[in-house]
């Protein structure tokens, strides 16, 4: 009978042991999948969408914002998102009656959050948000559903390929389409293409040209966030319109008399796309900018649903 108890607690032993081994395994298995979803997508396995357009509506004025800065800018500099994920801040203007005045701030670019509110069928605006390729918003300090965001954005097919030559500094005078400053102010020409690779319906698309510094530091005196010292990544400094490409209307989507559907729709994998175009565009540059920080970013973006089809990225001075 003894025998029998102690062979008994053998075999329960023997059966914890191994339950708890099968707990651990399930254990290191879902951590893993919890790592993974934040995790970058291995080169050449991002999918087939190309780069992904990330736009953070920031201020400094705003004690939520410092985090969603920081990931804007952990973004910007993991060597595995370099040419898939383009982050771009732009500094709101609203806060700024509230004690502290952000330098970087415009009211461009709290219009342009507006733009995207009605788009979004929102009757507020926030800080900090970000939006996602024209098509989704989240709260930009929201890691997890950022990078949700950005995975599905990469998923998706491409549209459109975007390219810039190499950028020629000077001066912002005789650019051609697109130039903006004074002639003979300082500033940098560079050379933008876009091609549609299918179709979209609504009005033609246009193509943007960004102009972003990074290695910004703020000493704040005032407002949410005195007595902080902030740092800032792809602040945009210059945004201008270079040119639109010709409306192409795709049979069943909206956008031509006789169509229905969703403006900024792309057509289906048959569809041919258009022939490329480019145009130079001049950059201004302020004197106080650091030219070795700054980053140019192309976009080509639907004027209505204000979805981005493609975009690219290069540095303003060798590196």
């Amino acid at each position: 009978m003894l025998r029998s108890n102690v062979r008994m607690s053998a075999l329960s032993i023997t059966t914890l042991l191994l339950l708890l081994a099968a707990v651990a395994v399930w254990a290191a298995a879902s951590a893993g999948v919890s790592r993974g979803r934040d995790a970058a997508p291995e080169a050449g396995k991002a999918g087939g969408g190309g780069p992904v357009v990330v736009e953070l509506f920031t201020s400094q004025g705003c004690s939520s914002c410092p985090p969603a800065d920081r990931l804007l800018s952990r973004l910007k500099r993991d060597k595995r998102w370099a040419g898939t994920v383009i982050p771009l801040a732009y500094h709101v203007d609203y806060w700024n009656h509230l004690g502290w005045s952000d330098p970087f701030s415009s009211s461009r670019w709290s219009q342009r959050q507006m733009g995207y509110a009605q788009v979004f069928h929102s009757d507020r605006i926030y800080t900090p948000q970000l939006v996602v390729n024209g098509r989704t918003e989240t709260v930009g300090s929201e890691e997890a559903q950022v990078m949700r965001r950005i995975r599905d954005a990469l998923a998706a097919p491409a549209v459109a390929q975007v390219s810039l030559a190499t950028p020629v500094e000077g001066t912002a005078a005789g650019a051609g389409p697109g130039a903006t400053g004074a002639p003979g102010a300082p500033g940098a020409r560079i050379t933008v293409t876009a091609r549609l690779l299918r179709p979209v319906s609504g009005t033609g698309p246009d193509v943007w040209v960004a102009l972003t510094e990074s290695g910004l530091t703020t000493a704040v005196g005032a407002g949410e966030n005195a007595s902080a010292t902030l740092h800032d990544d792809q602040v945009v400094r210059v945004l201008v319109k270079a040119f639109s490409l010709p409306a192409t209307t795709v049979s069943g989507t909206s956008g031509a008399p006789g169509t229905s559907g969703t403006p900024g729709t792309p057509g289906t994998a048959g569809d041919s796309g258009g022939e490329p175009r480019s145009a130079d565009v001049a950059l201004p540059i302020d004197g106080r900018w650091n030219r070795a920080n700054m980053d140019v970013v192309a976009f080509l973006q639907d004027p209505r649903s204000l979805t981005i089809y493609g975009a690219a990225t290069r540095p303003l001075a060798p590196r």
